[in-house]
């Protein structure tokens, strides 16, 4: 894969942070009540196999009120959340911030095979994360 540079380095995580930062002083809103507060598969006590078995919402998806949303993944680091700070949802905020500068590099060393060097530069910076907690 190509080479970034440490200057794009710290210009997308600088842009991240600049975008994001104001998000670790928020609590948690909408769906994120069913999702995390209400969400039994985040707790320890529930199997880990849950988390492939249940909807994100921690409904069992053989069950018809199941959504069908299934992401296991997503309900793994909101549980590795929980594990670390239980409810805080400023730990959730930090997370998908750092998660959020992972894809942009990544996803800028996977422009620069296809574009050349501002192109994919340019995409990374303007690469915009899914809504999460």
């Amino acid at each position: 894969m190509a080479v970034m540079s440490w200057k794009e380095m710290l210009l997308l995580t600088g842009l991240v942070v600049g975008c994001y930062w104001n998000s670790l002083s928020c609590g948690f809103v909408f769906d994120d009540v069913s999702a995390i507060l209400d969400n039994k598969d985040l707790r320890p006590s529930t199997p880990l196999r849950n988390l492939f078995l249940n909807d994100f919402w921690g409904t069992p998806m053989a069950e018809e009120r199941s959504h069908k949303s299934y992401r296991p993944l997503t309900v793994l680091t909101f549980r590795l959340n929980y594990l670390f700070s239980e409810l805080s949802a400023a730990s959730y905020h930090l997370l998908n911030i750092v998660l959020h500068g992972v894809v942009c590099m990544l996803f800028l060393r996977v422009c620069r095979l296809f574009l050349d060097k501002t192109f994919s530069l340019l995409a990374a910076l303007l690469q915009r994360p899914q809504p999460s907690p």
